[in-house]
C-alpha cells in the first residue's frame, strides 16, 4: 500500500530528480523509492558485516 509523504528537499535537488524522471519516462515518486529501498539495502547489508 502506498501513502503520501510530504518533505523539505533543496530545491536544486528537486529540480534535479524531476529533470532525471521527465528523461527515464518515470515518475518523481518511483525514483524516489527506488533510491530509498537501495539506500535502506545498503545500510541493512552494513550492518550484517558489522554482526
Amino acid at each position: 500500500m502506498k501513502k503520501k509523504f510530504t518533505t523539505t528537499l533543496d530545491e536544486d535537488i528537486i529540480i534535479k530528480i524531476k529533470i532525471q524522471a521527465l528523461k527515464e519516462h518515470r515518475t518523481v515518486s518511483d525514483l524516489l523509492e527506488e533510491l530509498l529501498k537501495d539506500y535502506l539495502l545498503k545500510q541493512e547489508s552494513n550492518l550484517d558485516k558489522m554482526s
